[in-house]
């Protein structure tokens, strides 16, 4: 089987407005739980025993599609997390005040990927369990309205704090969830992870 890896202009684009927007130290401390992250949804993959087809990096995160889509899929998904987490208690006291920051960024990452909403790794656990435990329809339509609930609270505290602290990233952060909103069960099926 052919693996391949494919690197779309879109995220080029998002790291390099990234980069010339906060500046040089911000990218690294982001990307580096972003790499904890993504690396242990891979050795997770790995580790169960299934097939990784390809990689593709995109705006809304890595994309992984593997062979096998129901088997550990939940231990797959809930290792990212994992991995954010670690990342984030090895670097807590590091001397250096960036890594500090970044495993700062990490926690709130991880926190943030936690949440029961999809594309999130705690939307995808989160849906597949309502699922086994109420069956796929009654499952779905619970998991899917709960994502909503979030995905509203989160856009709703994201312009209010826009408007009243002029801050973006919780708004922006909500903006991309909205973007990125796929059918829990069409990534189910394809066999994917992000």
């Amino acid at each position: 089987m052919r693996r391949r890896m494919t690197l779309s202009l879109a995220a080029v684009f998002a790291a390099l407005c990234l980069y010339y927007r906060e500046g040089a130290l911000l990218l690294p401390a982001v990307l580096l739980p972003v790499a904890a992250h993504e690396l242990a949804h891979l050795l997770a993959l790995h580790l169960l025993g299934l097939r990784i087809e390809t990689l593709t990096l995109e705006p809304r995160g890595l994309c992984v599609r593997y062979r096998d889509g129901g088997r550990g899929e939940l231990l797959a998904a809930l290792a990212g997390p994992l991995g954010g987490l670690v990342y984030a208690l090895v670097f807590w006291n590091a001397r250096t005040p960036w890594l500090r920051d970044s495993a700062g960024l990490s926690l709130l990452l991880t926190a943030f990927n936690l949440l029961p909403v999809t594309p999130l790794d705690g939307g995808r656990v989160f849906s597949r369990l309502c699922a086994r435990t109420l069956g796929e329809e009654r499952g779905g339509r619970l998991a899917g309205a709960v994502s909503a609930v979030f995905l509203a609270l989160l856009l709703i505290a994201g312009v209010a704090l826009a408007l009243r602290k002029k801050t973006t990233p919780p708004l922006a952060a909500a903006l991309w969830l909205l973007l990125s909103r796929e059918d829990e069960e069409t990534l189910v099926k394809r066999g994917e992870i992000r």
